[in-house]
């Protein structure tokens, strides 16, 4: 009776490994920023503009507000012409990434009131 509990662990351990193996890890999460690139950025001269948290409006647009609903923040950075938005949290969709990058005329033509 101990080999055949012991045969059937084994096994399910095998066939674990196996699974691992052979599935890849799912492709629609990245890995988000953290403070190593916040840091980063802010030592070759990036500003830090707005931290978007939860429940922050983000956008009005009409009599519409958009809030930030994710529980993560996302630091807005700012450098010469040019903005950089840090996504942090655990995994990150691929859609949204780690990071976003557009200019401040894109930034202010899509998030202006």
């Amino acid at each position: 009776m101990k080999k055949i509990s012991l045969y059937l662990i084994i096994s399910i351990c095998i066939l674990f490994i196996l699974v691992a193996k052979i599935f890849p890890e799912d492709p629609f999460w990245v890995d988000c920023s953290n403070e190593k690139d916040l840091y980063k950025y802010v030592s070759e001269g990036w500003k830090v503009e707005k931290i978007h948290k939860k429940g922050d409006i983000v956008q009005i647009v009409g009599d519409v507000k958009y809030y930030y609903h994710n529980k993560d923040p996302q630091i807005i950075l700012f450098k010469d012409n040019r903005i950089k938005g840090l996504n942090f949290g655990w995994r990150c969709s691929y859609l949204e990434g780690s990071e976003f990058n557009i200019s401040r005329e894109r930034f202010e033509k899509l998030f202006s009131s």
